[in-house]
């Protein structure tokens, strides 16, 4: 079975091609916080120059970050997790913590590969 979990980046600045790359590696290395994930089955998108406002300022650089991840109910994983992508666009985009909101998804079903996954039937 594959599990692919997925992190959806979208950012108010623009993403280089080598900086997108970067972080792609960074965010193969945080899923690994949570048990069972790896670089190997992430998928992760990038939307750059994406309108975003905080506080009624649009002027500096912000990001609104979804994490997908199917089977998880116990979050085992995202404190290190939440660090690390927290760091990652700090280090590569200079995104300050308080300008980057990540929210998590616990995915209960999950279509991949062609095949549809429902967490009931590992129950």
């Amino acid at each position: 079975m594959n599990e692919t979990p997925f992190i959806m980046s979208r950012v108010n600045i623009k993403i280089s091609k080598n900086k997108e790359l970067m972080l792609k590696k960074r965010l193969g290395l945080a899923i690994a916080n949570v048990p069972g994930k790896s670089e190997k089955v992430l998928m992760v998108g990038f939307q750059d120059n994406y309108p975003l406002y905080l506080r009624e300022n649009g002027n500096e650089p912000l990001a609104y970050i979804e994490v997908s991840i199917f089977g998880t109910e116990s979050h085992t994983g995202y404190e290190g997790l939440n660090t690390d992508i927290t760091k990652a666009f700090y280090d590569i985009l200079g995104i300050q913590p308080d300008h980057l909101y990540i929210k998590y998804d616990d995915i209960s079903s999950w279509g991949v590969q062609g095949e549809y996954i429902d967490r009931r039937d590992y129950l």
